[in-house]
């Protein structure tokens, strides 16, 4: 089993892929704290309220966690989508389901050598895009215990994807796992947006119980924009100012302990269901 686990991390590390992503991270990481350091300067010299400037920084700054989180969402998505699919279609699976492990081992294994190459990577974007906001923006202070739920949240929002691909991967195609995972993840984005205008305007339109009920059928669906939520409220809040009420990439909802403990049934529960299927799977 172990491996296993080091077979399939090489072979997440030698995919072209994966240096595409290095390179475009680095690209996204310098131009970011460029344009941050630029804009905080200016709003520092310009506006007489420094609340205000605090404010537009810090929702500059929440634009770094969500492109690094989609970013990790996309590398995920396209590194792994063949997973089990291409190993089947390679018949590179026949040479180690013949030998005495069970099928469990095999898709544990693989799904642990993906999440070991997912975590290192979405770890290093985390705190680059967190110490840049640190040195460049304006300082929130954070205990360490925000900092280290705030990074447990961005990883767990791997997780659950690469838990949804590899579900797939065992029944579908490498490119149809590819395409249905990215549809998934774009209608949980676009229910978390729906859900948290549904509470923007509950004060005055009838939408607004429509609106959160796509929000929350989505995040049972696909919680990933509901974690990453509860990740920029937890990052942008401070002694001082909630800034998670005045960004459009945090949330305005607060998520209940049953959708917190949803989130890991979730994974569990998925993994399971994918073991159990790959179980009776006919390779031949």
């Amino acid at each position: 089993m172990a491996a296993i686990i080091r077979y399939s991390f090489k072979e997440f590390v030698r995919k072209k892929i994966f240096l595409i992503t290095i390179l475009m991270s680095a690209a996204f990481l310098f131009l970011y704290s460029w344009g941050l350091k630029e804009i905080a300067e200016n709003l520092k010299q310009q506006s007489t309220m420094m609340t205000f400037a605090m404010q537009q920084v810090t929702v500059f700054s929440s634009l770094g966690f969500y492109f690094s989180h989609l970013m990790v969402a996309f590398l995920v998505v396209f590194a792994t989508s063949g997973i089990i699919s291409s190993e089947i279609e390679n018949y590179n699976v026949h040479t180690i389901i013949v030998r005495p492990i069970a099928r469990w081992k095999y898709v544990l294994a693989r799904y642990l050598g993906a999440l070991i190459f997912i975590t290192l990577y979405s770890t290093a974007i985390f705190f680059s895009i967190y110490t840049i906001n640190k040195t460049f923006g304006f300082s929130i202070d954070h205990t360490i215990s925000q900092v280290v739920l705030g990074w447990l949240l961005f990883e767990l929002i791997a997780i659950v994807l690469l838990t949804v691909t590899i579900f797939f991967s065992t029944s579908f195609s490498t490119l149809a796992t590819g395409i249905l995972v990215v549809l998934l993840f774009g209608f949980a984005m676009i229910g978390g947006f729906l859900e948290q205008i549904g509470y923007a305007i509950a004060d005055f339109s009838k939408a607004s119980t429509t609106l959160q009920t796509i929000g929350i059928v989505s995040s049972l669906i696909l919680p990933t924009d509901n974690i990453y939520r509860e990740m920029a409220n937890i990052l942008f809040k401070s002694n001082l100012i909630d800034f998670s009420s005045i960004d459009p990439f945090a949330g305005i909802s607060k998520n209940s302990i049953y959708m917190r403990i949803y989130w890991f049934f979730y994974v569990f529960a998925l993994m399971y269901l994918t073991i159990k299927r790959f179980d009776k799977k006919d390779l031949t």
